[in-house]
């Protein structure tokens, strides 16, 4: 009887786990969805012409399970055609569920202007802006 119990247990335990791996992998499809059909509505195709250059948008999104939302990362780079590396950076992460912003990184002009925040904490640099949102895109 005691074994009967077990192998029940067990098998009750192995499908519970199962749905729920289900579940989070419908989840994180849906967040994947939405952060694309955001993008491609905001940002095309990712790359716009600008009088003197580009701008070369990105974008990565993360289910996070801990907290129940789905995270949305978009990253713009300005490339001016006289110079060799993206002159300034935004970044900027989005609750998705929300639809309100946690964080903004912007870079101007090799830190000419820097804009570093994340919820309503300050923050100095780019190397500090995503070791305060890793939180919120890891689980």
């Amino acid at each position: 009887m005691k074994a009967l119990t077990a192998l029940v247990s067990l098998v009750l335990a192995t499908g519970a786990q199962a749905q729920t791996a289900k579940e989070k992998s419908e989840l994180s499809e849906q967040c994947g969805k939405q952060a694309k059909e955001l993008f491609e509505k905001e940002r095309g195709t990712g790359v716009s012409n600008l009088a003197d250059g580009w701008q070369i948008n990105n974008y990565e999104n993360h289910y996070n399970f801990r907290l129940n939302k789905c995270f949305y990362l978009e990253t713009s780079n300005i490339w001016h055609r006289d110079k060799p590396a993206p002159s300034d950076k935004l970044m900027k992460l989005l609750d998705l569920h929300e639809n309100r912003q946690i964080a903004i990184y912007s870079k101007i002009e090799r830190n000419a202007f820097v804009a570093c925040l994340v919820q309503d904490k300050q923050c100095k640099s780019e190397e500090e802006w995503r070791a305060l949102i890793k939180p919120f895109m890891e689980d």
